[in-house]
Parts: C-alpha cells; structure tokens; sequence
C-alpha cells in the first residue's frame, strides 16, 4: 500500500487526510519554536575563542608553552575563516584576540624556558 500524500498538491494519504493547500495566513505563534538562525561562521568563531583559552592555560606548564604558540596560530586562521564568512560578533573578536595573545606569550614563555634551562645546563658543566 502507497503512500500518496503530498503536502504541495492536496492529494489524500492513506489515512484520508487532505491538505488543500493550507496556508498560514496571519497565525502568530507568538515566541513558540524560534529556534535559532544558522549564522555561517559562528562555529568557526567559537572554535577560536576555545583554542585561544586552551592555549592560555598551556602557558603555565613551561615547554608546552609551544602547544600555546600552536593553538593560537590555528584560531587566528579560524577567527580569519570566521570572518570571511560573514560573522562578525564579538565571539570572534574575543577568539582573535586570544588567540594573537597566545600567540605572543606563548612564545615569550618558550624562548625563556629554553634560556633558562640552557643557562642550568651551562652552569652545571662549569662546575
């Protein structure tokens, strides 16, 4: 047994049920099912945001400083792909510039735990 309705049509299903065409004409549904809007590269601009926060925490385990560096290069390209898809909100300004901080102190932090740690190895060789 087929099923034949077809919403754009009128036809009756199986179940003697007829559309007519129906339309919505003036029902107000009043703030129910409002489900949000897909904004193209929201997403993207999130997944910036994160790993800009991700690599801030990476900070404070010395060498892994390099993963900081990493992440932050990774959402600067997400925050810039964010834009170019049209996002423009605050979620990717926040991921940009978390990310461009990352960046920058991530390497900060690295180059001086190398310092350090070749200023140890030197000091113990001379001893």
């Amino acid at each position: 047994m087929a099923d034949n309705y077809n919403p754009n049509n009128g036809a009756p299903n199986n179940y003697g049920y007829q559309n007519n065409n129906y339309q919505n004409n003036g029902y107000q549904n009043n703030g129910y099912n409002n489900y949000p809007q897909y904004e193209p590269g929201k997403g993207q601009a999130i997944a910036s945001m994160v790993l800009g926060i991700v690599g801030i925490v990476f900070w404070w385990f010395g060498y892994s400083a390099f993963v900081s560096v990493v992440l932050g290069i990774i959402g600067i390209i997400l925050a810039a792909m964010s834009k170019g898809a049209g996002y423009y909100g605050g979620i990717r300004t926040a991921g940009f510039v978390l990310s461009l901080i990352c960046v920058i102190v991530g390497a900060i932090i690295f180059c001086a735990c190398v310092i350090a740690c070749a200023g140890i190895g030197c000091a113990a060789a001379f001893s």
